[in-house]
């Protein structure tokens, strides 16, 4: 499907875009099929399908099914989306929400300036702390009045802006619900596709009809672009069930948990601290068991890092942006940067030092830094990418903006 210059232009003015009947009824129902097996297979946590006024919520990246996931490739999304983000792009998010009778709308925005309806740009959020990102909405049901409708606020996605903060990074001045025009339905039925913008704001409605509210909610960005708070990871089975040229749009993918997370502190030189036997890292921390295995691991790691900076040298770090996921045998180190101009030159805790770019360079070829830590700096300094403000959820939520 190629989109003509009335699609594009609307989408651009008002931040969402609906394609009617995208799909055959054979691919419908295949994707039925593939949501009803996860969601009866799966569950959630406490409650088994069908428990009434619950959401079950199935992620992609933990599935392994064709019939599920078969749609994240199909030419339907791709060639339009990646039009829409100008140029190659990857899946960063594959969610299903399957809302029994009774269930609940969404929530408000998390800066509370409205109930129900918001805005998923969150620095803290590893699909939506993106700076260019849109959703691909999938009606695998007839979103009417009983069922919940979608709504939308047209042009609310020009009420957000991108502004820097300096000549590397760039953050998100987010629109309140005070900006943005009056939300309004967006006739999503089942086979429509809906593309809606990064910034635009949304709102689910309760599911007051005798029958479930489901659909696809995947996140795309651009490749250029990559998540603040870092990505979740593909399992290597998710990764596998992808066609040969559709594993482009899972750069992100492990079996092994980030075990480790490390900082690059920027301020023209790199902050590097004593680690085992006299050699020198970045500095950084293992990451708990308990973040391991969570499912919102991906802001946890930065609460983690960001409390193990100033408890371990005093440094208080504000915001941190994703670098790159290093694998090893015992797991991945997954790396941040941190442009800090006004950390002072002259450091007291001995463990740690300033290295310039040559100093650097002298440390690797001495075997004296770490072969990731080596190529996590390569990355920060010479990858071309669009680089957003990543905060602890904490943070995040007691700063108003």
């Amino acid at each position: 499907m190629t989109l003509t210059s009335e699609q594009r232009r609307s989408y651009e003015e008002d931040g969402f875009l609906l394609v009617k009947d995208a799909f055959t009824t054979d691919e419908l129902d295949r994707m039925e099929r593939g949501v009803m097996r996860a969601v009866r297979d799966a569950g959630s946590e406490t409650k088994p399908y069908p428990t009434p006024a619950t959401q079950f919520t199935i992620e992609g990246q933990y599935q392994d099914d064709p019939d599920l996931l078969f749609i994240a490739e199909h030419p339907a999304v791709i060639k339009p989306m990646e039009a829409l983000l100008g140029g190659p792009a990857c899946l960063s998010a594959f969610v299903s929400y399957v809302k029994t009778p009774g269930a609940a709308g969404t929530s408000g925005d998390y800066q509370g300036s409205h109930p129900t309806g918001h805005c998923d740009y969150k620095t803290y959020q590893q699909a939506g702390s993106s700076l260019n990102w849109l959703f691909t909405i999938i009606g695998l049901t007839d979103l009417d009045e009983e069922t919940g409708p979608l709504f939308v606020s047209p042009g609310s996605h020009k009420m957000s802006r991108i502004v820097p903060v300096n000549d590397r990074i760039k953050r998100v001045e987010r629109a309140s619900s005070a900006n943005i025009a009056p939300l309004q339905d967006t006739g999503l039925r089942r086979g429509d596709l809906l593309f809606m913008h990064m910034f635009t704001w949304h709102e689910g409605k309760a599911n007051r009809s005798d029958h479930d509210r489901f659909g696809l909610y995947n996140k795309y960005r651009a490749v250029n672009a990559p998540p603040a708070c870092g990505p979740q990871l593909f399992s290597e089975k998710s990764y596998r069930a992808f066609s040969d040229s559709g594993k482009r749009l899972i750069p992100h993918h492990s079996d092994q948990p980030v075990r480790e997370a490390r900082l690059i502190v920027d301020r023209g030189e790199i902050l590097l601290s004593r680690g085992e036997a006299d050699r020198w890292q970045l500095p950084g921390v293992s990451v708990s068991q308990e973040c391991q295995r969570s499912r919102s691991m991906t802001s946890k790691i930065i609460t983690e890092l960001e409390t193990a900076m100033q408890e371990q040298f005093g440094l208080t770090i504000p915001w941190m942006t994703f670098v790159g996921d290093y694998p090893s045998a015992d797991g991945v180190r997954r790396v941040f940067a941190y442009t800090a101009e006004g950390l002072p030159a002259e450091l007291s805790d001995s463990q740690l030092q300033w290295a310039t770019a040559e100093a650097i360079e002298k440390l690797a070829a001495a075997g004296e830094l770490a072969d990731e830590d080596v190529a996590a700096l390569q990355c920060w300094r010479e990858e071309n990418c669009v680089r957003g403000v990543g905060e602890s959820p904490e943070r995040a939520k007691s700063v108003a903006r």
